[in-house]
């Protein structure tokens, strides 16, 4: 099956765009068409956009086939694709697997709400954990290169310990932070991707969030990460992600047409999806 897509990024963070209001893949287990086209164009993770109820929906498969519940930078980057090929409006929402996300275009900049930070506790004086769509368990520290945050992030993100006692035994997203002369800078070790990703949205949020109660400073916070910076907005007890997007061009991707469509989204443990209640 060939597959026409558009490819993204938020801040080095890159995602493939599958429009399914022009190309429904009903029928298809998105999950392996996922971890064929991202093998193919090498990307982070997989959009599908649709409609449900009048509104537009987004579902994000990691690179390994794994649904998420939500993604920062891909909800950005799918608020832009929305906007310019759909949605007249600069401010409109999009369903998430996390919940209805209020999402707004200005000039060359997107501004996602995340909406509250959840579940926040101090496992120890370096550790901390927060659900802001994903899990993410942030590391304080000082300045690491890329490979010790790729062996930490490998170790912490597999420690069952840890993540059963933050209440996620299959596994955490892991953010290293320190204090920088903008904000923070970040480095994140994606679930799914297994590896440091240049960016993630979701993880910048967390990040600002626990620096904020740490460190002492008040948001907004520009949080630093190697594919660029995003600035964390908080208002209502709501965190927002603002920063560009890139249109990084058309591509064509060709998945075996023999897939099957899952029953249940193509996930390894509970969640709770909000598409499935509509």
């Amino acid at each position: 099956m060939r597959i026409k897509a558009t490819k993204m990024d938020g801040c080095g963070n890159s995602f493939l765009i599958i429009d399914e209001m022009r190309t429904p893949l009903a029928g298809f287990d998105r999950s392996q068409i996922s971890t064929a086209l991202a093998m193919q164009h090498e990307t982070d993770g997989v959009i599908y956009l649709d409609r449900q109820q009048g509104l537009p929906t987004m579902r994000i498969f990691d690179c390994d086939g794994t649904e998420e519940t939500m993604c920062g930078n891909g909800l950005r980057c799918a608020t832009r694709f929305l906007r310019d090929t759909y949605i007249s409006s600069d401010m409109f929402s999009i369903i998430t697997g996390d919940g209805k996300k209020e999402v707004l275009v200005h000039d060359d900049l997107v501004e996602a709400n995340l909406g509250e930070a959840r579940n926040y506790r101090q496992v120890n004086h370096q550790l901390h954990f927060v659900f802001t769509g994903v899990p993410h368990v942030v590391v304080i520290g000082s300045e690491l290169d890329v490979e010790t945050a790729r062996v930490w992030g490998k170790s912490l993100r597999e420690e069952q310990s840890l993540c059963e006692l933050v209440g996620y035994p299959e596994g955490v997203n892991v953010d290293f932070i320190w204090r920088d002369q903008e904000g923070i800078s970040v480095r994140t070790y994606e679930m799914g991707v297994e590896d440091i990703t240049k960016s993630c949205g979701t993880g910048s949020a967390a990040s600002a969030y626990v620096a904020a109660k740490v460190f002492g400073i008040t948001l907004p916070i520009i949080t630093n990460s190697i594919g660029g910076s995003l600035q964390i907005r908080e208002n209502n007890g709501h965190l927002s992600i603002c920063g560009p997007t890139r249109y990084q061009g058309k591509v064509i991707g060709f998945a075996n047409t023999t897939y099957p469509k899952s029953a249940t989204p193509i996930n390894h443990w509970q969640r709770g999806y909000a598409w499935l209640s509509m």
